[in-house]
């Protein structure tokens, strides 16, 4: 607040762009709040102003000092969200002074909640600072109608310059530029994540870079932990889109050169049991030419047998006529038996499979993915900003019903919806891939406006839950094209998640 900062900042120097486009600092800034405080005295009113970023809808954490005189006196806490209309009285509901933290609430209202960043933040990592510096306002002459109307926050771009502590706590230092009326806005990452909560600057005397602290999540978590704020909290380092994007290219061409070298390998496999099968049927072929042989040779001798039977009978030889009869008809038997006998050039594929026995796999039982799936996210192929990363259930079934409830529109093989929620300013787009078992959850952080007109389309069509009729299902489809015209190109989160075949409920 306008009373207790440490430093001023004299010089604003350029600072290199982040390394990636801010649209995830466009959508962290959504979060973020002014805070007024108006506190009486001898002289009257008195209005300080800091800044602050919800934690969750309805929680504000800001610095200590900036609501300092709330606390220990009669004002009266205020909080202006960057969108909307609305604006909130708060109540301050945790307070540290040896921290420099505090947690307001404002109740009923709700706000866009930032995400928590828990991880390492390297030396040289892009961050930004995002508030309302009161020099901004002064330059621009606002009357204090102005300062009370939603506006957008300042955001300036800097970097990590070193972790410090002090007998106070633990802080992040950064060569961001920010003022007077920073105090208690966030500190953010690349993707948009809060690092940090900034409370005061190093004393510059005009000869020195000014640098800033923010007091780093560190000490947020375990404070607004015991405060009992549940706040989301993530450690997956940030990747910038075309870092996430060269990953999962790369994945996609090793996938892709597998599945070429798996058909190279398909394609020798069936020419050599295509020659294999020939030598077979080579084999078979001359089988049975000897059966045919064989059972000639055994057809003459049985015809000369019966033969002798005759001539023997004549001459009154009965025993050896008997005999003789006996021997012929066994080989005339013998003959066909050995004629019908021949091998087939049907056993061809038989006498291949019994030389190849078929060795099943487990990835091929799993020929359908339809029944319960358990989706585990893939980390290379996916860029974690917002959320958690447990494993995802899945019940899926052919025609694009999900958990039994929801229904999915199809398109090109794949299957999507997008979800637009009546409170949450957040679009997620949710596809599942049956042959692959690949589920990919995208979200996208809108601004009101944005939000709006998602709405708006979501409205002219009918909320569908599994439906049996194909138009029903067309519908879906049609309504996931036309919120999608709505969308960025790129979502700010995107997960990928391969799926296996999961318990029975």
């Amino acid at each position: 607040m306008i009373r207790r900062w440490f430093g001023l900042l004299l010089l604003c120097v350029a600072i290199p762009a982040l390394a990636q486009d801010n649209r995830d600092i466009d959508a962290v800034s959504r979060s973020v709040v002014r805070v007024v405080v108006v506190s009486g005295g001898e002289e009257g009113s008195e209005v300080g102003m800091g800044s602050g970023v919800a934690v969750t809808p309805n929680q504000i954490l800001t610095n200590a000092h900036v609501v300092e005189s709330a606390v220990k006196g009669d004002g009266f806490v205020g909080i202006v969200p960057s969108e909307g209309t609305r604006r909130y009285e708060g109540k301050v509901v945790a307070y540290r002074a040896d921290l420099d933290l505090a947690v307001v609430d404002i109740g009923t209202g709700r706000i866009p909640p930032a995400t928590l960043y828990s991880g390492i933040m390297p030396d040289g990592a892009s961050v930004a600072a995002i508030g309302y510096p009161y020099g901004v306002d002064r330059a621009l002459a606002g009357s204090m109608d102005t300062v009370v109307t939603p506006q957008s926050p300042v955001k300036s771009l800097g970097h990590v310059a070193g972790r410090r502590s002090n007998a106070r706590f633990d802080t992040v230092l950064h060569d961001a530029a920010i003022g007077r009326g920073n105090s208690g806005g966030p500190l953010v990452d690349a993707c948009g994540r809060v690092v940090g909560i900034n409370s005061f600057l190093s004393l510059s005397e005009g000869i020195d870079s000014t640098f800033a602290f923010a007091i780093s999540v560190r000490e947020l978590a375990p404070f607004l932990q015991k405060a009992g704020v549940a706040a989301a909290l993530v450690a997956t380092p940030c990747l910038s889109e075309s870092e996430a994007g060269a990953r999962d290219a790369a994945l996609t061409k090793s996938d892709e050169d597998a599945a070429a070298l798996e058909a190279r390998r398909g394609a020798a496999d069936a020419a050599k049991a295509a020659q294999e099968k020939l030598t077979i049927r080579d084999q078979i072929s001359g089988e049975r030419e000897n059966g045919m042989a064989i059972a000639a040779v055994l057809l003459v001798f049985g015809a000369l047998a019966l033969a002798g039977a005759g001539v023997s009978q004549m001459e009154k030889h009965n025993r050896l006529a008997i005999i003789a009869a006996i021997i012929g008809v066994a080989l005339i038997l013998a003959s066909v038996i050995v004629f019908l006998g021949r091998p087939k050039f049907s056993d061809v594929e038989d006498r291949y499979a019994t030389n190849h026995p078929v060795v099943i796999k487990v990835a091929d039982t799993a020929v359908s993915a339809a029944g319960q799936n358990i989706c585990t996210l893939v980390p290379d192929r996916s860029r974690v900003t917002v959320s958690k990363t447990d494993d995802v259930p899945l019940d899926w079934q052919d025609n694009g019903c999900v958990n039994g409830k929801t229904q999915y529109g199809a398109n090109a093989g794949t299957w999507s919806r997008a979800f637009v929620p009546n409170t949450e300013p957040t679009i997620t787009v949710q596809t599942f891939d049956p042959a692959k078992r690949r589920y990919i959850v995208e979200r996208y952080l809108m601004a009101a406006d944005a939000m709006d007109a998602a709405r708006a389309i979501r409205a002219r069509y009918p909320a569908n839950g599994c439906e049996t009729d194909p138009a029903a299902r067309q519908s879906v489809s049609d309504m996931q094209t036309a919120i999608r015209q709505t969308l960025p190109t790129t979502p700010n989160e995107r997960l990928v998640f391969d799926c296996r075949a999961g318990p029975k409920p």
